[in-house]
């Protein structure tokens, strides 16, 4: 009867919680309830508590960490929130130079659209939050990319008569068959004139060529190379002009019988054009730069195709239509047979 209490007394002794460090016991006892002790042991060797100094140091350690990855990540986002502020100021659809400054002088030659135009501008009643601006007894519009838009809601409603001299860039919208739109995107406004074009005067620097959609002549400014565009689409912007010349230079026109190597020259004009709403178009007033053959680098427009995913059918449609077709067919075949 002696051994009986002895086996009690050590599973007692492996299963107690305040012996962390003692020794393996070689008894009786089973090699999984062992394991499991030492497993244990272990665990609680590792959960040994931290005193409250060293607490409140990896308190304030982790504290430092994640103030100093949030100010990495916030000055991060300012950095990306203040480039693409930068890209909405670049990317005008008018194919303007990569610059934080839209008028600024450049040495090599650039596609650029961009004028002054002077009047009070008015929000369309039938559609509020949309504006235009009076020009020769005309409306043309008014758009705002980007977060000028609220500023220019500050604007109106602060000073809603007010007379401003806007900074723009010319858009035209062509529709086949109808007289293109001309409209204008705001890049600033000043109560004065800071610019040095008058109002009415804008400087256009594209290539000089004729466009399916207008019979007259047109200015074509592409995206210059490296601009980006948020659309992908790298759309240019044909403006009417009326412009003559005594030199060589002529609008390019594409003859599709005519041979690549034979066709006439494209000619990059630069040049500073007035704008005529009685005609839609700008009229030419004097060169920035002669001429010239050598154009700009610049990113070719996407073209959406019509019907694309529509144009190649696949091969189980394919397979149908034909056995179908065999089918309509094949009955007038054997009936022909069986009569004859």
């Amino acid at each position: 009867m002696s051994p009986k209490p002895q086996i009690r007394t050590l599973k007692k002794k492996a299963t107690a919680p305040t012996e962390t460090n003692s020794p393996s016991v070689n008894t009786e006892v089973d090699t999984s309830k062992t394991i499991e002790n030492s497993k244990t042991k272990t665990k609680v060797k590792q959960a040994v508590p931290l005193t409250e100094a060293e607490v409140t140091q990896k308190k304030t350690s982790k504290e430092q960490r994640e103030e100093t990855g949030d100010q990495a990540t916030s000055e991060l986002n300012g950095k990306t929130e203040d480039k693409a502020e930068t890209n909405s100021e670049n990317s005008t659809g008018t194919g303007d130079q990569s610059t934080d400054d839209p008028d600024a002088d450049i040495d090599k030659p650039i596609f650029q659209a961009i004028g002054t135009i002077k009047g009070k501008p008015e929000e369309d009643k039938e559609n509020p939050g949309q504006f235009f601006i009076r020009l020769g007894g005309k409306r043309y519009g008014l758009f705002f990319a980007g977060y000028r838009y609220q500023a220019w809601l500050k604007q109106m409603a602060a000073k809603p008569d007010q007379t401003l001299f806007l900074r723009v860039y010319p858009k035209c919208l062509m529709i086949p068959r109808k007289p293109p739109k001309i409209y204008f995107q705001v890049a600033a406004w000043e109560a004065e004139n800071p610019w040095d074009e008058a109002p009415g005067q804008f400087r256009l620097k594209g290539i000089w060529q004729f466009v399916p959609q207008v019979r007259t002549p047109v200015i074509s400014v592409y995206r210059n190379k490296g601009a980006e565009d948020p659309k992908g689409k790298f759309k240019a912007t044909h403006i009417p002009i009326l412009m003559r010349r005594d030199d060589e230079a002529a609008p390019f026109r594409f003859n599709p019988k005519i041979a690549k190597e034979d066709l006439p020259p494209r000619w990059f004009v630069q040049g500073l054009f007035k704008f005529i709403p009685s005609r839609d178009s700008f009229g030419f007033s004097e060169d920035l730069e002669p001429p010239t053959k050598k154009i700009p680098w610049y990113t070719k427009p996407i073209k959406d195709v019509p019907g694309k995913g529509a144009e190649k059918p696949s091969e189980k449609s394919s397979k149908k239509a034909t056995k179908m077709t065999v089918r309509s067919h094949h009955p007038d075949k054997g009936k022909s047979r069986k009569k004859s």
